[in-house]
């Protein structure tokens, strides 16, 4: 068996860090799954799968022909215990290392794709010879909640950082369930004094 590829060591060493377990190890490609339950995020579950990928030229037809066959594998190696959407997502992340990334995978990596019902594909890039990151610039509002816990982990296999810190909180999630907690409590004081009058 060829040994894993010298720029993914220190990837697979994050995974573990990061509290991921190993599926599938090849010399050119790693595959992890998660499963995390976060409280910041309305009370969900997100069950990850992520792929780091090396490669030599990054181009959009690598990106476009990985797709279908990650998503496969995704369904295949890690299939979530709840169904989508009933407080669980598929968060599938991907982590190109490349010797180059074209501009037309820049683009793609900087921008965020289009999302399936509570499933996530999100692509990054590493361009090696100038150590440019390219991933997702905006965060989009519909599953804003997320976002943060997925720059995280992508910027650390991106970057590995070796010391584990403490994951962001979804600022989103907390400010949403706050305006939450404030309509039943002022829907329940309104049902209240209706009672009472």
């Amino acid at each position: 068996m060829m040994p894993l590829d010298q720029s993914l060591v220190a990837r697979q060493a994050e995974l573990k860090r990061l509290g991921f377990q190993l599926l599938h190890i090849e010399p050119k490609i790693l595959i992890a799954s998660r499963r995390s339950f976060y409280w910041d995020c309305m009370f969900t579950f997100v069950n990850y799968t992520v792929f780091v990928k090396r490669v030599e030229t990054l181009s959009v037809q690598i990106m476009e022909r990985d797709r279908p066959q990650f998503l496969s594998q995704a369904k295949e190696l890690n299939p979530p215990k709840l169904p989508r959407g009933l407080q669980s997502g598929n968060a599938i992340l991907i982590v190109y290392i490349a010797d180059q990334v074209d501009s037309d995978a820049q683009q793609q990596c900087n921008k965020h794709l289009k999302l399936d019902f509570a499933q996530f594909y999100i692509p990054a890039a590493l361009d090696l010879n100038c150590g440019t990151p390219f991933l997702f610039r905006k965060t989009p509002f519909w599953g804003a909640v997320y976002y943060i816990k997925f720059r995280y982990i992508l910027t650390r296999l991106l970057f590995p950082q070796g010391t584990l810190n403490q994951e962001p909180l979804s600022t989103w999630g907390v400010t949403s369930m706050l305006l939450v907690c404030i309509y039943l409590v002022i829907s329940l004081l309104i049902i209240i004094l209706f009672i009472l009058t």
